[in-house]
């Protein structure tokens, strides 16, 4: 038998180094995921540890709303190649609906169920960090996550972090920078505990490049769409292509206000039409059989006066004051500042307005709904105009581009952003030039109503047409003015 070779010491030195690594390696791993690995622990039973078991019963009730267990974690976290086909189907079946998952055809949810793993994060871990090299996409199971990016500051003369956008449960992030083979363009931390799917590169080619790609094309056209973008290079469009989501909304969908919307981004239309409406809360009081209204904006100490007071000596009957009142008005921009825009408004200056405290409301209050503004393909809007009491509402289905506002105004070429941003804040009305519309629509009612009486009094005629013979429709829309 032949002896036994002896191994270079820097040889032996260099695998123990090894194994030591990866010894630390799976120590690291089994403490960032024993946040999940808990879930496996036998029940306690006893009596004696009672921190214990409220801590077990809290967690009871957390893991029944979750979509995973640990069977399905440990079986994601399986190599992909050594998954059967058995284990492909359950996780087709698993995964097959989720939200983030619910954008694709079914053949490519399944070899997305098939090719993804299981990722955790505790908060405030960093899953990707700005100008690193990209090595997977990560689909966001449960959890939420704060995208930043680094900019340079010229005040400061230094690369300040500025927080661009959230991504909650369905998002996903990171296919880009596998798309273009590019170093991340953002840093996405946690906020709190998150699961995510993690697609590898290897696998990201044949699942979800040709669709990513597809998507890719589509942001860029409707860059293109646009004269604002003309002036930037290749490297930034490629930016702002990352960075840009792409939206659909239904008819009566709101896109911004009430709470909904994308903060921190600006809408550009592509298609259909949306409008801005404004609530009016107004105070209505009859004197002498006549109906006197009143402005009431709680956050404002002059706004509660009267028509009368504001030069505007309205009174209206009885009758007139069923429904809301719309105001027709579109916005209709200059072409060297909105090219593709149409909205049209009345040039009036918008008085700023500081928050004050609320005052009770009136009892006799009702609020109505007047139309600010019509937005058309073509049209933007989201540069931080005043949103209080307002909401942008879809008329038609409307696809929006979004892009970051701070991205934006990074690349402010011609000071263009700055113009626009300028023009809405001149142009949308304020509330007090609302209600003169209002009061104005009134007064028109009340005359409409009052020719009409003196024509049929004037009339010798026996009329017998009552107001059963107008059509249903007909009677709803002059009663709606909608």
């Amino acid at each position: 038998m032949p002896p036994k070779k002896e191994e270079n010491p820097e040889e032996q030195m260099r695998k123990k180094f090894r194994a030591k690594c990866q010894f630390r390696a799976l120590g690291r791993l089994v403490l960032v995921n024993r946040y999940w690995l808990i879930e496996g622990v036998d029940e306690y039973k006893g009596v004696d540890d009672v921190k214990r078991r409220v801590t077990q019963v809290i967690r009871t009730k957390q893991l029944k709303k979750r979509l995973l267990d640990i069977q399905d974690k440990a079986l994601l976290n399986k190599p992909a190649a050594e998954r059967t086909y058995q284990e492909q189907q359950y996780l087709y079946r698993k995964l097959g609906d989720l939200k983030c998952f619910k954008r694709y055809p079914k053949n490519v949810r399944r070899k997305l169920a098939a090719a993804t793993y299981f990722k955790y994060y505790g908060p405030n871990r960093v899953i990707v960090r700005q100008h690193h090299e990209a090595h997977a996409m990560y689909f966001i199971v449960n959890g939420d996550v704060t995208v930043s990016q680094l900019f340079y500051d010229d005040l400061l003369q230094q690369y300040v972090s500025v927080d661009v956008d959230t991504m909650t449960t369905g998002d996903m992030f990171g296919d880009v920078s596998l798309l273009h083979n590019t170093p991340r363009t953002s840093t996405v931390t946690t906020n709190g505990h998150c699961e995510l799917l993690a697609l590898m590169k290897e696998d990201f080619k044949y699942t979800l490049q040709a669709l990513v790609q597809k998507q890719w094309d589509e942001v860029r056209r409707a860059m293109s769409a646009f004269t604002y973008f003309d002036g930037l290079d290749e490297m930034t469009r490629r930016e702002g292509c990352i960075t840009a989501k792409m939206k659909s909304y239904a008819p009566n969908e709101t896109l911004l206000g009430d709470g909904e919307g994308v903060a921190n981004f600006v809408y550009f239309v592509l298609s259909g039409r949306c409008q801005m409406i404004e609530s009016l809360q107004v105070s209505i009081t009859t004197h002498l059989g006549r109906n006197h209204y009143t402005l009431y904006d709680p956050y404002r100490r002059d706004d509660r006066e009267s028509d009368t007071k504001l030069g505007w000596s309205q009174t209206v009957t009885e009758g007139g004051d069923e429904g809301p009142a719309i105001s027709n008005m579109v916005l209709k921009p200059p072409s060297d500042i909105l090219p593709r825009g149409s909205v049209r408004l009345s040039d009036s200056i918008p008085v700023s307005e500081a928050p004050q405290k609320p005052k009770a409301a009136p009892v006799n209050l009702r609020t109505y709904f007047m139309q600010v503004v019509m937005f058309n393909p073509g049209s933007t809007f989201g540069f931080g105009e005043n949103m209080r009491d307002r909401r942008i509402v879809a008329l038609t289905p409307v696809d929006c581009m979004l892009l970051p506002k701070v991205w934006l105004l990074q690349r402010n070429t011609a000071n263009i952003w700055t113009r626009i941003q300028h023009y809405l804040e001149k142009k949308i009305p304020t509330k007090k030039q609302l209600f003169k519309e209002f009061v104005s629509a009134r007064r028109w009612q009340e005359f409409r109503d009052q020719v009409v009486s003196d024509v049929v009094a004037r009339s010798n005629a026996v009329n017998f047409t009552t107001v059963h013979d107008v059509p249903y429709s007909i009677r709803i829309e002059e009663m709606l003015d909608i």
